[in-house]
């Protein structure tokens, strides 16, 4: 009879977390986007260069401190230490196979110093936009005005976080990505720069393409997150387009798909 109460206890704690979870995942993020307006009022009057560098930093420790959040209250288990190589790594190009809207919240938790290409909506969205805009961060519907922007943020020292699929890998589909894009490739190619490729697994969907934002699977899901290995050969010259190709073969190899 305990058993069988300790059992239906167990379901109903299990239900009752997952909404909760939820709420407080979304509320963690939102009360860290409003903390954003009076610090901004302080970078706003720094020097460009500086102002971008200390929003930068300020996203690291706020994406640091929401991963810990989200381990507290039980949604994630993480493992990617393999990420703290980005802090002493030559500046260039991260990417990444992208199956969850945390993905770069990882990464930005890792690295202080990490300007990110994203949707240009999200740069007109008021809860992204002032911090976006603050770190110099870029959108990514101008490609040349894109391209300079990223060239000259690896100049100046800086991580270009560029997700080859270009949006969340849609799930269903029979490969472990997305078509790859070829800009994080012309970006290396043009800035001579190194590429930093990490590979993302979750043990379940968590924050995918097609799901809801407040739809969670049963919680915690695992993240383990590895450095692609067996990366293509960088001295032949086969133009982006096929560097695209090749680099996501290597991704589906090592996620274990043909």
């Amino acid at each position: 009879m305990a058993g069988i109460v300790n059992t239906r206890l167990i379901k109903i704690l299990r239900a009752v977390h997952r909404p909760i979870a939820g709420l407080l995942g979304h509320g963690g993020l939102a009360l860290l986007l409003i903390g954003w307006l009076p610090i901004a009022l302080v970078i706003v009057v720094l020097p460009r260069p500086t102002r971008r560098a200390a929003a930068r930093r300020l996203i690291h420790h706020a994406m640091q401190a929401y991963r810990v959040w989200l381990t507290l209250i039980g949604v994630l288990r993480i493992d990617s230490r393999t990420l703290d190589t980005l802090r002493d790594a030559p500046a260039g190009v991260i990417v990444a196979n992208h199956p969850s809207l945390l993905d770069a919240l990882i990464v930005l938790s890792h690295a202080p110093n990490v300007v990110c290409v994203m949707r240009a909506g999200l740069l007109r969205n008021p809860m992204f936009a002032l911090p976006a805009r603050l770190a110099g961060y870029l959108p990514n519907d101008h490609p040349v005005e894109m391209m300079l922007g990223a060239r000259e943020a690896i100049r100046n020292g800086c991580h270009v976080l560029l997700f080859p699929e270009g949006s969340r890998t849609p799930s269903g589909t029979e490969k472990a990505t997305g078509p790859f894009h070829p800009a994080p490739f012309m970006l290396a190619s043009r800035a001579g720069a190194p590429l930093h490729a990490f590979v993302f697994r979750y043990d379940r969907p968590l924050l995918t393409k097609e799901l809801p934002v407040w739809q969670l699977p049963p919680l915690p899901v695992h993240l383990h997150v590895d450095a692609l290995t067996n990366v293509p050969d960088a001295t032949g010259d086969h133009g982006p387009h096929q560097a695209a190709r090749d680099w996501r073969q290597c991704f589906e190899r090592q996620l274990g798909t043909p």
